[in-house]
């Protein structure tokens, strides 16, 4: 459900966000002076902003991919904001929460008079809101979506741009070290799988069918390091998942299986995915396909996959 504004909210919102404010003469460099930034997921495309944004809100999602350049947000929204896999180190204590899942408190937001927002979705708005929804999210401030690229390396590359616009700190030892760790940690996953056979199948089990990830950015990253992805190919339409009845989940045998937000907490039940070689096993890990795409998260996911490659058996 949306919030609505009253009409004198509205009216000092739009008076925030106003795409027309006029131009400094060249050479009159100031703090207030229009700026725009091309985004790297939209080739020809701008995003325009009355002054550098400073005063950020962002989706969790989008502070978990920004966080190692040293911006913080002055308010966050939207799921993961309390998933251990999302926040990873990161301290979210004194940060208001303007809404949680697919809302946010437009009246709140309003309030806060931020230069930007954050998060997954498009030059649009926000992906969890409708039409309505995200004009009356852009009456407040420009969005700012986060990469859409297809791969993980260019999803780091575009985020990295954005938090540079933004005034992070891209280039620290920081940001080094992790580029130089997640290097490694490629190299020993292409190590690993090398000669294997293994068969990798990334989903989402439900009770109503079996969804699967083959054309998402980690899977890519598998195929693109040398590992097997199982799984149907992605669907024509403008959904990336595929859709598996579970009478036909055998069709895609697999010997580890990537559950999407996979905890020690996992309890899915259903005669047919235990079923599963790979299931009987144990051979399962997780994964996050909004989860933080940053170099140093990307390198401990795969870090962590790579043990459980190295100790996983042929059973499909």
């Amino acid at each position: 459900m949306f919030r609505t504004f009253s009409v004198a909210v509205v009216a000092a919102a739009a008076a925030l966000c106003s795409c027309s404010a006029p131009q400094e003469s060249e050479g009159e460099k100031t703090a207030t002076e229009a700026v725009t930034f091309a985004h790297p997921s939209y080739e020809g495309q701008v995003i325009s902003f009355d002054k550098k944004p400073e005063k950020l809100v962002m989706e969790c999602y989008a502070y978990s991919s920004l966080h190692d350049y040293d911006i913080a947000p002055v308010g966050l929204f939207g799921f993961g904001c309390d998933d251990p896999a999302v926040k990873e180190d990161i301290d979210r204590n004194g940060i208001p929460l303007l809404g949680k899942e697919g809302e946010i408190d437009m009246e709140k937001l309003a309030e806060m008079r931020p230069d930007a927002v954050l998060g997954y979705g498009t030059l649009e708005g926000w992906g969890w809101l409708d039409e309505s929804g995200n004009k009356q999210l852009l009456g407040v401030a420009p969005f700012v979506p986060l990469s859409n690229s297809d791969t993980i390396d260019g999803r780091i590359n575009e985020n990295r741009q954005i938090a540079a616009f933004l005034g992070g700190d891209v280039e620290s030892d920081k940001v080094k070290r992790a580029d130089e760790e997640l290097t490694k940690a490629k190299e020993d996953f292409q190590k690993a799988v090398a000669g294997t056979d293994l068969k990798f199948l990334f989903a989402i089990p439900t009770k109503e069918m079996l969804y699967t990830a083959k054309d998402f950015a980690q899977p890519e990253l598998f195929a693109q390091l040398g590992a097997h992805v199982a799984g149907p190919e992605k669907p024509e339409n403008d959904n990336p998942w595929a859709r598996v009845a579970w009478e036909d989940a055998s069709s895609y045998p697999a010997d580890v299986i990537f559950v999407e937000g996979y905890d020690e907490s996992f309890d899915f039940d259903g005669e047919l995915w235990h079923a599963l070689p790979a299931v009987k096993v144990g051979q399962l890990s997780g994964w996050e396909f909004k989860g933080a795409t940053t170099a140093m998260s990307t390198a401990k996911w795969l870090n962590d996959v790579t043990q459980l490659v190295s100790s996983s058996k042929k059973v499909a």
